[in-house]
């Protein structure tokens, strides 16, 4: 069985162009096995039927399909691959304009709509639109009913990309962190001197994260502990940001030191 996540996941895997890999995907033999979510209306199924057993060209075929379901996902991402950024641009700032629909939509309306926020993010990301792309996040959250771990994670690493340090250090008290976050938001209060909030934030990630402690001596961590593993990998995929803080390790064994000798700095 395959369903909407297999199909954007397996574009970045194969080898094939896009557009053949689409075309290969969207035929009417795999129809059978797509999974299409039971509380899908009967317009947003006739929509993702129509993009399997249609032998129109594809963006041809997801014109049609918005007739349908302006919201159709496998139309929608057809056209998101397909098109020129300035079109794809065009259409997501249409279906911005429908968020003040949003308490009217049925639930998996809802969940496409957020669905294709999503991608917007993505794209303002990699047009590097960061602060359009916050605007649109923070969209994301509002119509879902709050953060959630992984909108708290993108705004992290979008606070720190801009290195706006008021904005993320009050997403921080709003805010459950985990690692990447709290190590992205010392960088960005280190990057503006702001010491004082730095070790406020490094004292509770030691409470908070397990094996914290071990940061300025990662060496000592027991890679064949998945726990300890995971808190190693997530260090080393923040390295490139921390390295623009040069002191930043000594920084943190400064401090762990002068705690445990009750020294005051």
């Amino acid at each position: 069985m395959t369903d909407f996540e297999k199909l954007v996941e397996g574009i970045s895997t194969v080898k094939t162009e896009t557009e053949t890999y689409l075309g290969d995907f969207f035929v009417k033999k795999n129809l059978k096995e797509y999974q299409i979510p039971q509380n899908a209306s009967k317009e947003s199924v006739k929509a993702i039927r129509f993009m399997f057993e249609s032998k129109k060209e594809l963006k041809e075929r997801a014109r049609v399909a918005f007739d349908e379901d302006p919201f159709c996902l496998e139309a929608f991402f057809t056209y998101f691959v397909l098109s020129e950024d300035i079109y794809v641009s065009f259409r997501f700032e249409a279906y911005r304009k429908e968020a003040s629909e949003y308490a009217d939509f049925d639930d998996y309306t809802k969940y496409c709509y957020l669905r294709i926020m999503d991608f917007y993010v993505d794209f303002l990301l990699d047009l590097h639109n960061i602060t359009l792309a916050i605007t649109i996040q923070r969209l994301i959250a509002r119509l879902s009913g709050g953060m959630n771990p992984r909108t708290v994670s993108r705004l992290a690493m979008m606070y720190n990309m801009i290195e706006d340090e008021k904005e993320f250090y009050r997403l921080y008290l709003d805010n459950e962190f985990g690692c990447y976050d709290y190590l992205l938001l010392l960088v960005t209060l280190l990057k503006h001197e702001d010491q004082m909030k730095a070790k406020e934030v490094l004292f509770e990630m030691f409470e908070k994260i397990s094996y914290a402690s071990y940061l300025d001596h990662l060496w000592d961590l027991n890679m064949e502990d998945p726990d300890q593993e995971a808190f190693y990998k997530t260090v080393e995929d923040c390295y490139e940001e921390i390295s623009s803080i040069p002191y930043f390790f000594s920084w943190v064994n400064e401090l762990k030191e002068a705690n445990e000798n009750k020294i005051v700095l």
